[in-house]
């Protein structure tokens, strides 16, 4: 996928991610600028009469078409004329190039925000298999990035439509008037901006993919260094993320001095054939014998073109060094571009839950794993019912909770409820779901939309919130805090400790008032006591929820209905808390 997108140009590329009515806009965008070239073209043109007319005592004889149309003036009445004229078309140019361009910025400014939006809608909604298989550095780099698809292919195509039209039309009208001297100026800049591209296009595509690369390291150290805090101040490791984001960081920057200093080279490479080119002009004309009078309207006209087609060209050569610059990043987005995004929020039938849940022969395996992590897993959970799993690190107890939650899809067999496939409607059945991980993600926000987390305050349902935090045995410690549930609980909750995080983790799944309520390894970093009062909380909830709980710990599941006991990727023990201790000759 890659190579399809780097043998493409970027400006193809570009086009097969837009909506068919943006595609419509787009076209009208061109209209706007052969329109623009049409009035580019005629306000140029009329700078050679203004000149003849001013210095030429014979311009009745070689502009009649003018003198006719105007109803034969006097020279004095002429000139006043065709001076309004020439003012009114530039006024009439300059404020269409003005809406013009207000328009095109418009498009760009939409598109660029669709394009973001839409990039990180896609990474939201893949599948869980997905998130543990990129790097967030890399997706949240090119959800950043997103806008380069507009700022490095959309933008510097129209420029180099634009422009390029413009310096095609005013060479034509050239050759028309002087076709010798325009030839030979036309060469001259041709061979020059292909000489300038030859020597430049390699390295700004190889700066590209560089700066690509080192944009991205420099977020991964930040997100790294900033995220493990805690570790890195208690290893002394600060001077290695240092280091390695200083090292990228200057790289990036190096990169990006060396390109701005190239995108200001076309500038002044084109002065010099510019001069140059007016220089080879007044040659050939005089080489011509052509006489002064003659040379002096040509020569007016000629530097009025160079005057406005030198910025052209120059906007056309750094259009194209955009686009090589841009190219890597444009390919490293274009994929995940295509990738699905479920619209998650239609919901079919819904999944009852009104007997049981039973995973039958299910088997999983990592994609990049050599054995399964799950074995022919054969089970039955009742709804009401309270079961732990339990076994060693590693055995395959998460990964079976998370085929469980819908998070990944069995490589073969199914997990049903009351008979139904839960993969034929996920997010009916995950709605069902209340989940407390080891580890509670918190945001540095309050406690009620921590509570309902990722609801807008507009859709925050203060009894949801309130009965959570009753159900969670969290009332006593909110009505200890200065501003109660409007208590900001700090990045990570990092003002809290283990057993109030657990707790508020509790209150989030239990928000919804879910079916079934899974605690994965909930309170395996709690230390005993704690542990004992988050499992009181649970413990209450018995009979009114399903309650499934992984643990280490055989304490946390003592007061399961029955135990599974996995190991080595499979289930080889169920029973009642007393039977699997007894038969495993496991201690309590």
């Amino acid at each position: 996928m890659k190579q399809e997108v780097s043998d493409s140009r970027s400006s193809f590329v570009v086009w097969r991610l837009l909506k068919s009515s943006e595609r419509r806009s787009l076209v009208g965008i061109i209209f706007l600028i052969l329109v623009g070239l049409i009035l580019e073209t005629l306000s140029l043109g009329i700078v050679m009469p203004v000149v003849a007319i001013l210095t030429q005592d014979d311009y009745q004889t070689k502009y009649r078409w003018l003198t006719d149309n105007l109803g034969s003036p006097s020279r004095e009445d002429l000139i006043v004329i065709v001076m309004l004229l020439m003012v009114g078309i530039y006024i009439v140019r300059s404020l269409f190039l003005l809406w013009s361009s207000w328009v095109q910025k418009g498009f760009s400014a939409a598109l660029s925000g669709r394009l973001s939006q839409r990039l990180f809608t896609i990474y939201l909604r893949q599948p869980y298999l997905f998130h543990l298989q990129h790097n967030s550095a890399t997706l949240m780099r090119n959800s950043r990035n997103a806008n380069v698809v507009v700022t490095g292919g959309i933008d510097p195509t129209l420029v180099l439509l634009t422009d390029g039209l413009v310096a095609i039309a005013l060479f034509t009208l050239l050759i028309i008037v002087e076709p010798v001297g325009t030839i030979i100026t036309l060469v001259a800049f041709g061979v020059g901006a292909w000489l300038f591209q030859l020597l430049t296009r390699r390295r700004i595509e190889r700066w590209g993919d560089q700066r690509n690369l080192h944009d991205g390291m420099i977020l991964q150290h930040l997100q790294q260094g900033l995220g493990g805090a805690k570790d890195v101040k208690i290893l002394g490791r600060e001077s290695e993320f240092l280091d390695q984001h200083e090292k990228h960081l200057k790289e990036s920057l190096r990169i990006n001095r060396v390109y701005s200093v190239l995108q200001t080279m076309p500038r002044m490479y084109m002065e010099i054939l510019t001069i140059a080119g007016l220089a080879a002009l007044v040659i050939s004309m005089v080489l011509q014998k052509q006489s002064f009078t003659e040379i002096i309207p040509t020569l007016g006209l000629f530097a009025a073109a160079a005057f406005r087609v030198m910025p052209s060209i120059n906007r056309l050569l750094g259009a194209l060094q955009t686009l090589l610059y841009s190219r890597a990043i444009i390919a490293s987005v274009y994929a995940d571009f295509k990738l699905d995004a479920p619209d998650e929020n239609k919901l079919v039938t819904g999944i009852p839950f009104s007997e049981q849940l039973e995973l039958r022969s299910v088997t999983f395996q990592y994609p990049t794993a050599s054995t399964p992590s799950l074995q022919q897993v054969s089970l039955v959970v009742r709804r009401g019912e309270a079961v732990g799993f339990v076994g060693p690190s590693g055995a395959g107890k998460s990964t079976l909770v998370d085929v469980i939650l819908g998070l990944f899809a069995p490589t073969a067999g199914l997990v049903l409820v009351d008979g139904q496939d839960i993969q034929k409607n996920l997010r009916n059945w995950q709605n069902q779901i209340g989940y407390v991980p080891q580890s509670i993600y918190l945001t540095d926000d309050t406690l009620r939309r921590n509570v309902a987390f990722g609801l807008g305050d507009e859709n925050i349902d203060e009894n949801s919130v309130r009965n959570a935090i009753r159900l969670a045995q969290l009332e006593e410690f909110v009505s200890s805090l200065p501003e109660n549930l409007d208590t900001v609980v700090g990045e990570r909750g990092v003002r809290l400790s283990g057993g109030q995080r657990q707790r508020i983790g509790i209150a989030r799944a239990l928000y919804h008032n879910p079916s079934i309520l899974v605690l994965d390894e909930a309170t395996s970093s709690l230390d005993t006591p704690t542990e004992h009062g988050v499992m009181q909380a649970v413990q209450a909830l018995q009979g009114s929820k399903t309650v499934i709980i992984v643990a280490h710990r055989l304490s946390t599941v003592e007061y399961c209905d029955r135990l599974y006991r996995i190991e080595s990727s499979r289930l080889i023990e169920e029973g009642t808390f007393d039977e699997v201790v007894k038969r495993s000759a496991i201690k309590k």
